[in-house]
């Protein structure tokens, strides 16, 4: 007997994409919609959350159709480590400033994968932070912590 759910990547997408769709339809209905002409500031969540719900039932519908991969064990290491990294990173902005913290978790998080090579996440890290740097405080100019405060 073949299974119902045939794809449950599809499927499991699927119903990722509907519950956020849901979340995004209850928090936008607090909001007025406005009209087409004179979007109110519920208008786009609104129909980005339909959208959501859209593609979620496509995929949801589509796994039972077609034959797809199986779902692969959950690697807890990678998760774990970037949950690491990003709490680090929140720590240590203010103390240590955008640049030195911002390389020093791109660094670390380049190490969450199972192929890294020191050189690559050196490359990486001071790329982002340099892109970073540019993006945020030189053309948006907002008001962060470049250097260390002492």
């Amino acid at each position: 007997m073949k299974p119902l759910i045939r794809a449950p990547k599809d499927f499991w997408s699927g119903v990722m994409f509907l519950a956020f769709a849901a979340l995004t339809l209850v928090t936008a209905s607090g909001y007025s919609m406005g009209r087409g002409g004179r979007m109110g500031p519920g208008y786009f969540p609104t129909m980005l959350g339909w959208l959501l719900a859209l593609l979620g039932a496509i995929l949801v519908i589509r796994s039972f159709a077609i034959t797809g991969e199986a779902i692969e064990k959950i690697k807890f290491r990678p998760l774990l480590a970037l949950l690491g990294c990003v709490l680090f990173f929140a720590v240590t902005i203010n103390p240590l400033g955008l640049v030195i913290s911002l390389t020093i978790t791109t660094f670390l998080c380049a190490f969450a994968g199972d192929e890294v090579r020191v050189g690559e996440a050196l490359a990486l890290s001071l790329g982002l932070t340099l892109f970073s740097l540019v993006i945020f405080v030189f053309a948006l100019g907002l008001p962060l912590p470049v250097w260390p405060s002492l």
